[in-house]
C-alpha cells in the first residue's frame, strides 16, 4: 500500500481488495490450482461448513499465490487462502482456524454489510474533502480547510474500525463456536495471532494485509487464549 495515501483512502484501499475478488485479480494477484491442496483445505474445512450451517460444496476455496499471510472472503461464500498463510503455518489447526474465523465472516453475512459500510465510508470522505475544500476558498484559509478535511476523515476512520471490529469480534466468537462443535482446538488461532501480533507496529505498508483487513488487538488473543483454556479439546 502507497504510505503517501491518505489514512482513510489506505483503509478503504485494504478494505475493497479484502472484500472484491475482481478487485484482487485487478491489483495483479494470481491464483494456482493445487489438486492435492485443495483436497486437504476440503476435509479441513468440510466439518466447520457443516457447525456454521453452510453447505461445503457451495463455498468456493481460491489459492492466492501470495507469500504474504492473508484470507479472506468475497462475493458472499468465496474464500481466499493465500500460500504465504499455508506456508508458515506450522501447524494444522492454524489453517482449520483461520478458516473457521472466515467462516463466520460468510454465515453472518458480513461481505455485503461490510460493502455497504465502505461505501458509506467513502461517500463520508469524499463529503468532507468537498465541504473543506468549500470552506478553504470561501474564508481563504487553507489550513482551516485541511482542519475540516482531517475531522472527517477521523469521523469516517473511527466508524469504519468499529464497524470492522464489530464484526471481527462476531467472527472470533463464530469460529470458537464451529472448532467446539467438531470438537478442535482453538491453539491454531492463539499461534496464528500471536504470529500476527508484532505487525501492528509495523508501517502499513510493511504489514501483512490480514493485519490490515483483519484488525488486531491484544483483547483478541486474549479472547482466543481464555477459548483455548476452556476448551475440552485443547
Amino acid at each position: 500500500m502507497n504510505k503517501s495515501c491518505a489514512p482513510l483512502i489506505c483503509l478503504l484501499i485494504a478494505l475493497f481488495l479484502a472484500f472484491a475478488p475482481e478487485r484482487a485479480k485487478a491489483q495483479g494477484l494470481s491464483f494456482i490450482r493445487d489438486a492435492e491442496i485443495e483436497e486437504t483445505l476440503r476435509i479441513y474445512s468440510t466439518p466447520i461448513f457443516q457447525a456454521a450451517g453452510l453447505s461445503p460444496g457451495a463455498i468456493r476455496i481460491f489459492l492466492v499465490e501470495d507469500k504474504t499471510l492473508n484470507a479472506f472472503v468475497a462475493g458472499g461464500q468465496n474464500m481466499f487462502l493465500f500460500t504465504g498463510l499455508l506456508v508458515t503455518a506450522e501447524d494444522p489447526l492454524e489453517v482449520i482456524g483461520v478458516m473457521a474465523h472466515e467462516a463466520g465472516h460468510i454465515a453472518g453475512g458480513h461481505t455485503a454489510t461490510r460493502t455497504q459500510e465502505i461505501e458509506s465510508a467513502s461517500k463520508a470522505a469524499l463529503l468532507s474533502y468537498v465541504l473543506g475544500l468549500g470552506i478553504g476558498i470561501a474564508t481563504g484559509e487553507l489550513g482551516l480547510g485541511a482542519a475540516a478535511i482531517s475531522a472527517g476523515q477521523d469521523v469516517a476512520i473511527k466508524g469504519l474500525l468499529r464497524f470492522t471490529r464489530s464484526q471481527e469480534s462476531s467472527a472470533d466468537q463464530a469460529a470458537v463456536t464451529y472448532l467446539k462443535a467438531t470438537r478442535q482446538s482453538p491453539r491454531g488461532l492463539v499461534d496464528f495471532m500471536e504470529t500476527l501480533s508484532g505487525q501492528e507496529a509495523l508501517l502499513s505498508s510493511s504489514q501483512d494485509p490480514y493485519v490490515r483487513t483483519h484488525p488486531l488487538s491484544r483483547d483478541r488473543i486474549s479472547f482466543y487464549r481464555r477459548a483455548l483454556e476452556d476448551s475440552p479439546y485443547s
